[in-house]
């Protein structure tokens, strides 16, 4: 099992390589799985992209 580090490495590299696509990236990655444990792996990076882009987006933050 990756660790959260490893699934937040992850999806740095695929904003880095494919900007606001990564998140779709990682779902269709995890579509192809035919191992469960791969395809939970790869939905926690989709879901760590998702929430580093809607960090790193102006205005998308919380609302303080």
């Amino acid at each position: 099992m990756a660790t959260d580090s490893e699934i937040y490495r992850a999806a740095s590299l695929l904003i880095q390589e494919f900007g606001e696509m990564a998140t779709i990236g990682a779902q269709v990655k995890a579509d192809q799985m035919q191992d469960r444990a791969a395809r939970s792996v790869w939905l926690r990076v989709a879901r760590a992209t998702q929430e580093l882009l809607s960090e790193s987006a102006p205005g998308r933050g919380a609302l303080n």
